[in-house]
C-alpha cells in the first residue's frame, strides 16, 4: 500500500473509495492509503486541490513521491532514502520553517510515523 496525509480537501475525497482507496478522516484532515497501481490517480486527484505553494507527498514501497504546486506549475520529485535537497529546501521555504530532514519532517506526523517505525 502507499500512504498520504491529506489536508485541506472536501469531502469529495470519499468519491476515491469507489477506486478502492481507504479514507480515515483525522479531525479536518484525511488519512490515505491505496494499491500501487492507484498512484496516478492519487496524484491527478490531488493536483486538482494543491493550491499554489503547497505540496502533498506520499510513501511509496521504496520512495517518497512529492507533488508541488508552484507559481511555474506542478513539480514532481521522487526521492530515496529520504534524501533530496532541493524537496527539503522547498518544504523548508514553503512552510517558512527548518526540518531536520526529510525523514524527520514526515515521521512527525503520526500517521506517517506508525508507518516508517
Amino acid at each position: 500500500m502507499y500512504y498520504s496525509y491529506v489536508m485541506g480537501i472536501d469531502e469529495n475525497i470519499y468519491k476515491l473509495e469507489k477506486e478502492g482507496f481507504v479514507i480515515e478522516k483525522d479531525n479536518d484532515n484525511y488519512q490515505v492509503s491505496f494499491p500501487e497501481d492507484k498512484a496516478q490517480i492519487w496524484e491527478d486527484f490531488i493536483k486538482h486541490y494543491l493550491e499554489v505553494e503547497y505540496w502533498n507527498e506520499y510513501l511509496a514501497k521504496d520512495k517518497v513521491v512529492f507533488l508541488f504546486h508552484l507559481e511555474d506549475g506542478y513539480k514532481r520529485f521522487e526521492v530515496i532514502d529520504f534524501v533530496n535537497d532541493e524537496v527539503l529546501a522547498l518544504c523548508e521555504k514553503l512552510c517558512d520553517c527548518k526540518f531536520e530532514s526529510i525523514k524527520k519532517m514526515l515521521s512527525d506526523n503520526a500517521f506517517y510515523g506508525k508507518i516508517l517505525n
